[in-house]
């Protein structure tokens, strides 16, 4: 069976388990261009499968510190549910605020960054899939503050403009989005980490509670697929009707004869005699 490490359950087995958090550092040495300078950090929500049976968590993200204090909150996400930047900045706030206990100082506050991984093209200004956010001044573009930082990385775009392999975080991505890539092998060979993850995935496929509880995870995220894509087609449907329905309106108006009115805007003459005796009565 092959497993999709961009579902969440997988991902956050991956990368947020506690035995593998050198995973992790890796990934985030890579996405945050640090060099290695991550050399440890505390994962502040570890993922365990029998928390995760008995909890039946709804959001799979992965809070950690850095060692040097700084807060970090990654996410991956299949399904574009259009509100993307909202809810980046409403996590991003809660990591930050969170930090503070009511008699703490504001000075107490670290740098926090919020790393979003999406399956799915958000931004359309740009051709980059990994774009990085500061607070700075618009005209003069320095900064007010660098304890605000949001990374976007959009796989889709990295699929059509491939980058080189030698770059860390696109070895990564190419990883996540299709772990059985012909270049992956090669990939394993450079980097124990990736390898080191695609032996977690074999583990996922394998073992027969973590295999099922990805399979349920699946399944509620194509589940939300399809209630998305129904809403949108009910959506699209209440709208011709209205149009259909503001038509006949406009042809009743003109004295136009039912038949005529309902060949025209596929409405029902029950529902035209309703809208005619509404018209008649105002």
């Amino acid at each position: 069976m092959k497993i999709n490490p961009m579902v969440d359950f997988a991902f956050k087995f991956i990368f947020g388990s506690e035995q593998n958090k050198d995973i992790l550092i890796d990934f985030l040495n890579a996405t945050l261009k640090d060099n290695n300078k991550i050399k440890d950090l505390t994962i502040l929500n570890p993922f365990n499968l029998k928390e995760h049976i008995n909890d039946k968590l709804s959001i799979l993200d992965i809070k950690a510190q850095l060692e040097n204090g700084t807060y970090v909150n990654v996410e991956v996400q299949l399904v574009n549910q259009k509100d993307m930047k909202n809810r980046t900045l409403y996590y991003w706030s809660r990591m930050y605020s969170g930090q503070l206990n009511e008699s703490e100082a504001y000075y107490n506050l670290k740098k926090t960054i919020t790393i979003n991984i999406m399956d799915f093209v958000l931004l359309e200004e740009t051709k980059k899939y990994h774009t990085i956010y500061h607070l700075r001044e618009d005209e003069e573009e320095f900064s007010l503050t660098d304890l605000m930082e949001i990374h976007m990385i959009e796989v889709p775009k990295l699929l059509n403009q491939p980058e080189s392999l030698n770059d860390k975080l696109v070895e990564w991505l190419l990883f996540l989005e299709n772990p059985a890539n012909k270049n992956m092998e090669e990939l394993a060979m450079k980097n124990p980490k990736i390898k080191k993850a695609m032996t977690v995935l074999e583990f996922i496929s394998s073992d027969k509670e973590a295999r099922e509880h990805y399979e349920a995870r699946q399944k509620e995220i194509r589940d939300k697929i399809s209630q998305m894509m129904f809403a949108k087609e009910e959506g699209l449907k209440e709208g011709e009707h209205l149009k259909a329905v503001k038509m006949a309106k406009s042809m009743l108006s003109d004295g136009l004869d039912l038949s005529l009115i309902s060949k025209y805007t596929q409405l029902e003459l029950a529902e035209l005699r309703e809208i005619q005796s509404a018209q008649e009565k105002l």
